[in-house]
């Protein structure tokens, strides 16, 4: 099986390097490929160009299943922050499409509705990492049409439905801008009978995924993920 991975930053920072220790954790504990996409950044390059990297590599990963070593009919997507809000967008289109049949979508702290009025985003603004003017600023760089900003595939929560998506596994961090966003989510997913597993982590912030050499909490975090991908993959 493989994960498909889109990395956080905003659609704007990090690259492949940032985020090696987690995805390398995440293959370690799991029982999965994961495949990493360096897709193109805002604000030079906006929606649709990242998504559709996005989306251009889980049908790259199913045309070259044999190459990669992966089962073409065990495919998962995910990500973090902004990238787990590709991962709910390339969810959506595989929907749509019925290009691919997803087996998961695995979406730590996702940024999935750009209207960053939750009261996560009232309680958290500053003072604890990602703060909501920083939110706001990378919506801003992404979504650069007003038009784009009612796509479900830029804005997952714009969706008329999730009926059909892939069954979700949603991690939160209770200091987190996101936070709402996640929980949000997952009752939407749940709403509307897609198979959710969440699970919101007390008095961490935004990032807790990708800082194990700071905190335990992270490798719980990754290990938490793993476990509910294997659980999702088992026969």
């Amino acid at each position: 099986p493989a994960l498909i991975f889109y990395h956080g930053g905003g659609w704007v920072l990090h690259t492949l390097d940032t985020f090696e220790q987690a995805l390398r954790s995440l293959a370690n504990k799991g029982q999965f490929v994961v495949i990493a996409v360096a897709y193109q950044k805002a604000p030079e390059h906006p929606f649709p160009i990242p998504f559709d990297d996005c989306y251009a590599t889980l049908l790259w990963a199913r045309d070259n299943a044999e190459l990669l070593g992966i089962d073409p009919s065990s495919i998962g997507v995910g990500g973090d922050s902004a990238g787990a809000n590709l991962a709910a967008a390339v969810a959506i289109k595989a929907r749509d499409t019925g290009d691919v049949d997803l087996k998961f979508q695995a979406l730590v702290y996702p940024a999935v509705d750009n209207a960053c009025n939750t009261d996560s985003y009232s309680q958290f603004a500053d003072g604890f990492g990602l703060t909501k003017r920083a939110m706001q600023w990378f919506w801003a760089q992404y979504v650069q049409k007003n038009s784009d900003a009612k796509n479900p595939y830029a804005v997952p929560m714009r969706a008329k439905s999730l009926a059909g998506v892939a069954p979700a596994i949603i991690v939160t961090a209770e200091n987190d801008v996101l936070l709402d966003d996640g929980y949000n989510y997952a009752e939407r997913l749940r709403n509307d009978g897609v198979k959710v597993f969440y699970r919101e982590y007390p008095e961490l912030i935004h990032g807790t995924f990708v800082l194990a050499a700071i905190t335990p909490a992270s490798e719980e975090m990754q290990q938490y993920v793993a476990d509910e991908i294997n659980s999702l993959l088992a026969p």
